[in-house]
């Protein structure tokens, strides 16, 4: 189990590395709109001016705590996630920003649907390492748990909508093209997690508690 743990903490990174690169292509899709957190962490950046990544590890904090009053497992997993996905967004935005934003709803779509296919990779990617979900993925498998009978697209299309109302209360600028990035993206998760066979509600995560016992050699 301790020989294990490099391995998957590096899985877990790389999945995140994807993750964010992802967000990021969908970020730049300002033709079509962006995505339900992006709207939220936008809304949150104009009404604070704290910079768009360091608002989205806010929030993803604040989702750990709903995560927590769910029971859901928070794991070193949930923690690198809640850091590294806006970091990763703000480095290629501030310091590459190799795929400038773009004004053209084709090649919008075709930077929403590229992002949202490496998000939903990177999640599976990151999640089978089993040391945690994000906050967000954590929200969408307890609330799966507690609706077995419900596609697990369907409950993240739910959670995003919940996002995206509350980024257009904090005045954040979103449109039909949001509503349709929310719903390729519940369609697209689905489609990624039945091409892997992968069951985000299966999976048994750790918390931290777990994994520094393991790799004491203590679990």
């Amino acid at each position: 189990m301790r020989s294990g743990y490099p391995a998957r903490f590096l899985r877990c990174a790389a999945g995140l590395l994807m993750s964010g690169t992802g967000y990021y292509l969908t970020v730049q899709a300002t033709s079509i709109g962006i995505g339900a957190w992006e709207t939220l962490q936008t809304g949150l950046s104009l009404r604070t001016g704290i910079s768009y990544g360091n608002c989205t590890v806010m929030v993803s904090f604040a989702v750990i705590l709903i995560d927590l009053l769910l029971k859901g497992k928070i794991g070193f997993g949930t923690v690198m996630n809640g850091v590294m996905v806006g970091k990763i967004v703000d480095f290629w935005h501030r310091y590459c920003n190799f795929l400038p934003a773009t004004h053209s709803l084709p090649l919008g779509i075709l930077y929403l649907l590229a992002g949202q296919i490496v998000v939903s990779v990177g999640m599976v990617v990151y999640m089978k390492a089993q040391l945690g979900c994000g906050p967000r993925d954590t929200l969408m498998v307890e609330l799966g748990k507690r609706f077995p009978k419900a596609n697990i697209g369907v409950v993240r299309f739910f959670i995003d909508i919940a996002a995206l109302m509350a980024g257009a209360l904090l005045g954040a600028p979103y449109g039909w093209g949001s509503v349709f990035a929310i719903t390729c993206n519940s369609f697209i998760l689905q489609g990624v997690f039945r091409i892997f066979k992968f069951e985000s509600r299966s999976l048994r995560h750790e918390d931290i508690v777990d994994t520094v016992r393991n790799i004491r050699g203590r679990g």
